[in-house]
This record gives C-alpha cells, sequence and structure tokens, in this order.
C-alpha cells in the first residue's frame, strides 16, 4: 500500500505559501485517498480470488450437471418399470374380459344350437 508522509507533504506546501491549516486539511484528504485507492497488488489479490471462485464454481456446476443426470437415469429407468408394469395389467385385464367375453359368447352359441336342434323336425 502507498504510504504518504504527511510532514514532509505539509512543509513542501507550507514552503510554497500554503497556510499550515489548510496543508493539513490536504494532506489528511490525500491520505485518506490513497488509503482508498486500489493498488496493482490488490487488483491481482481480486484476480486470483476471482479465478479460484470461478473454478469453484465450475466445479461445482460439473457436479451438479453429473448429479442431474444420474437422477434423470434413475427416473427414466423407474419410469419404464412404472410402464411396463402398467402395461402387463392392461394386458391381464383385457385377457380377463376378452375370456369373460369367450365364455359367453361360446355359451350363447351353445344355447342357440340346442335350441335349433329342440325346434328341427327328427
Amino acid at each position: 500500500m502507498n504510504s504518504l508522509d504527511t510532514l514532509g507533504y505539509c512543509k513542501r506546501l507550507e514552503a510554497v505559501g500554503v497556510p499550515r491549516e489548510q496543508a493539513e486539511v490536504h494532506a489528511q484528504i490525500l491520505t485518506e485517498v490513497i488509503t482508498k485507492v486500489a493498488t496493482k497488488d490488490g487488483l491481482k489479490e481480486l484476480e486470483v480470488a476471482t479465478k479460484d471462485g470461478m473454478k469453484k464454481l465450475e466445479v461445482g456446476l460439473k457436479e451438479l450437471e453429473v448429479a442431474t443426470k444420474r437422477d434423470l437415469n434413475e427416473l427414466e429407468v423407474r419410469l419404464k418399470e412404472w410402464v411396463a408394469l402398467y402395461v402387463k395389467e392392461q394386458i391381464a385385464e383385457l385377457k380377463a374380459d376378452i375370456l369373460k367375453w369367450f365364455i359367453a359368447v361360446s355359451i350363447a352359441q351353445a344355447s342357440f344350437v340346442i335350441a335349433v336342434l329342440r325346434y328341427l323336425p327328427h
């Protein structure tokens, strides 16, 4: 950090005719300004810290991406299993319905044949 020799600065101002009080205020203000000015080292430290932070964010994002892909793959597997189970259940229900209709139609057909045979002359 830059430092200012305030006593020397005041003496130089007084030497060119600036009143002591004004020279002291001038030195105080200049000291405040210098302490608030960013230095090259400070900017370099900030740059390094920013780069480190960005690298950490990139790593974190990559980890989130991997976790998200893993979660999506797990969901896909579970969804496929659920769909397969649902389809099997629907097929079983359809088989049962078809069997009921087949039995009903067979009974109706047998009844029709019996009725026709009964009323035919022998």
